[in-house]
């Protein structure tokens, strides 16, 4: 035990060095972003036809049809295109970020960290071509001239910022550059609707310069994360690997890894390594861009955890009513007024640390019981983050909906968590995740699935042009009407079929 203790000691000596330089390095890769040309505006109510009924779906990650393509329903969207092409009344399609999957697209030629007009441009061209049904109808929705078509910036599709992505996809559709039938944005409001992709909310995903392509290109560490560990594990020869970046958030991978119920199968440790190793070259060190300072208020000053929402918006309130305490913070960062930015709790998966100390203590536990136990801890900590990723997406969009900005709409809807949700703010908003098309697989092993496909939101305005109401629905292949989401999750094995087509 005395050796134990001497050796975890020496450890965490080395590893507090190690952050303290870690910390220096970082101060030091700070990286001043320029605005170039090619940017996208926000979507205001001056831009929105009142009263036309919407349709709003979200994350469809179209690929290159490739190993890393996990869009798998082209006749299903298609079908959900032309559905609404038709209706006897105009309509207005929103795809709201993260249409096309940019960071996966591999071009010949190309580095995958090429970030040029010609590359985005060339991107795009693969991932239209690879899915020419969906592409098709989209060309008859807006061949009615009375619908319009909208598409929201995320962050998998960042680089439809550029002009020359923007005027391929115009002519895929058979439209002219100057033809406002197709139009983009990085937000949208109008109709008592405010509508985001939702991945300004997380940490990984975040751009500092979101309204445009910067100078340097602005890599955030969801990206890095995608090119870095994503793509290459994908490539692994392993039965599951292919369904490997279907875990969100991003960050949570690391936990996923770790819970793997297969941990015992020399194979599997040895994809478990090397996906942890990558996962630490690629996040270690990350380059900090600024726009503008960020000033951090800590989240336990503010109360009890899950308690401190209605304390955040109250301080965000008083910040910025309060001009005389927003020149005084200004002061501190050169005259350019900072922003207010919770920063979370840390928290640590003590149960987890203490398995793995006792396995290096030796102690007289058997090795399959410890990979027992730190499979069950990692999975818990994963749970434990799905469900703070969702809520810190729900706290944002609240905090939007109680501003003095934004608060006259009744609807804040956004994507990029992959999970449906409808939650009432009040009697009077709502807030609603428009989920994701892409299968929703909850244990990459087993083959466990989400059976609740294809959700979407359709708005429309009985009560008058400033008084939406929405409903989530499932799309059901155009065969039957579509069918209201459910809060209750049904979860489906996928057989042997089903499995071989996912990993094609």
């Amino acid at each position: 035990m005395h050796k134990f203790r001497a050796t975890f000691n020496w450890i965490l000596r080395i590893s507090i060095v190690a952050y303290i330089i870690r910390w220096g390095i970082i101060q030091l890769r700070r990286v001043l972003l320029l605005p170039t040309r090619h940017s996208t505006v926000p979507i205001t109510p001056f831009d929105v036809k009142p009263g036309i009924r919407r349709v709003v779906i979200s994350d469809l990650h179209l690929g290159g049809g490739d190993r890393l393509d996990d869009f798998e329903s082209d006749a299903e969207l298609a079908a959900f295109f032309r559905y609404y092409a038709v209706m006897d009344e105009p309509v207005e399609l929103i795809l709201a970020g993260d249409i096309f999957e940019f960071l996966q697209v591999r071009v010949p030629n190309i580095g995958d960290y090429e970030w040029s007009e010609e590359a985005s441009r060339r991107r795009l061209l693969i991932m239209l071509s690879a899915h020419p049904e969906p592409v098709a109808a989209l060309r008859e929705f807006v061949g009615h001239t009375d619908n319009q078509l909208t598409i929201l910036i995320g962050n998998h599709d960042f680089e439809l910022h550029y002009a020359a992505a923007k005027t391929a996809f115009r002519q895929a559709c058979g439209l002219s550059d100057d033809d406002e039938r197709i139009r983009f944005g990085i937000t949208y409001e109008g109709g008592g609707v405010y509508l985001e992709h939702g991945n300004q909310f997380d940490p990984w995903n975040r751009f500092v310069h979101f309204e445009g392509i910067s100078e340097p290109f602005e890599v955030v560490r969801g990206t890095r994360l995608m090119k870095d560990v994503i793509n290459v594990l994908e490539d692994d020869s392993l039965e599951f690997a292919p369904l490997i970046d279907n875990v969100k958030p991003s960050s949570v991978l690391y936990w996923y890894v770790l819970s793997m119920s297969r941990l015992r199968r020399p194979e599997v440790r040895r994809f478990v390594i090397r996906a942890l190793l990558l996962m630490f070259r690629s996040v270690a060190l990350p380059l900090t861009y600024r726009k503008r300072p960020v000033l951090e208020v800590r989240e336990e000053l503010l109360g009890a955890p899950g308690e401190t929402l209605q304390r955040e918006m109250a301080l965000q309130a008083v910040y910025e009513a309060d001009e005389e305490l927003r020149q005084a913070a200004a002061t501190n960062y050169g005259g350019i007024e900072p922003e207010v930015q919770l920063r979370q709790r840390v928290k640590v998966p003590a149960a987890l640390i203490q398995t793995i100390t006792r396995r290096f203590g030796r102690n007289n536990e058997p090795p399959e019981q410890v990979l027992h136990r730190i499979e069950r801890e990692a999975e818990i900590q994963m749970q434990r983050e799905i469900t703070e990723f969702k809520g810190a997406v729900l706290r944002s969009m609240a905090r939007i909906a109680a501003g003095p900005r934004y608060g006259h709409n009744r609807l804040f809807v956004c994507g990029h968590t992959h999970g449906a949700q409808i939650v009432p703010l009040n009697d009077r908003q709502t807030y609603i995740n428009t989920g994701t098309w892409t299968k929703i697989v909850r244990d990459i092993v087993t083959m466990q699935y989400d059976s609740r496909r294809f959700p979407f939101l359709d708005i429309h305005y009985p009560g008058g042009p400033a008084e939406p109401e929405g409903r989530l629905l499932l799309w059901q292949g155009g065969e039957l009407p579509p069918t209201p989401w459910s809060e209750t999750e049904e979860i489906e094995h996928a057989t042997p079929e089903t499995q071989a087509s996912g990993m094609a």
